[in-house]
């Protein structure tokens, strides 16, 4: 019941937090819905690694998250928000397991998107402004190192909490497939990202024209 009041209350704050943001903006809802239905579908098309504990949901499994390109796209806020929804539909709706739709929510959504927008937060603040920075940063880099360090993460709770799966029986082997794994995150978000810019600028809410433009 845990993983259900902690997605619950991160949601209803994240619509808090996001009430004067992009969400409410009716041009872009057919962009809201298309993303979280090509996730929900994203989401159930994986691979896991071998012996993986699924029972605890807390190892590696090959498939795009995304959190970090909704946190290009839309903020911190919105991108979590959206992503309570992807949880449902995606892992909810075919598994009807609440538990394990909620616990897939924090682990690969909301954890992935703090680490994400700290290193947009990062990227806006100490590089220049430059629209292949912009893709490089917020897209690659970003969905890089925020799946990279929830995968850190997740390693290190199997340790603390003793759960036997394929990090701890194959450490060497979990940090290949994290690399792998962490490497198709950022280079699916940076292409993306960089195919919006060119053709829907508009739908990128940290990509300001006269800022990046005009540098």
């Amino acid at each position: 019941m845990a993983w259900i009041f902690l997605a619950c209350a991160i949601f209803l704050l994240g619509i808090f937090k996001s009430r004067d943001g992009v969400l409410l903006q009716p041009r872009l809802r057919n962009l809201f819905i298309s993303c979280i239905l090509l996730l929900a579908i994203a989401w159930n098309i994986r691979a896991h690694m071998p012996n993986s504990n699924l029972q605890n949901f807390i190892d590696l499994s090959f498939h795009f998250f995304g959190a970090s390109l909704l946190v290009a796209l839309f903020g911190f806020w919105s991108a979590i928000t959206l992503l309570f929804i992807v949880a449902l539909a995606g892992i909810f709706t075919f598994s009807g397991d609440l538990v394990e739709a909620t616990s897939h929510y924090i682990m690969v959504s909301v954890i992935p998107a703090i680490f994400a927008y700290l290193v947009i937060r990062a990227v806006n603040r100490f590089l220049p402004r430059h629209l292949f920075v912009l893709i490089l940063g917020n897209g690659y880099l970003a969905g890089f190192i925020s799946t990279f360090a929830t995968g850190i993460l997740i390693y290190g709770l199997q340790q603390i909490f003793q759960i036997n799966s394929f990090g701890t029986s194959d450490p060497l082997g979990w940090f290949l497939g994290l690399i792998v794994l962490s490497f198709m995150e950022g280079s699916l978000s940076g292409m993306l990202l960089a195919i919006l810019l060119v053709y829907r600028p508009q739908w990128v809410s940290t990509y300001q024209e006269e800022r990046y433009m005009n540098a």
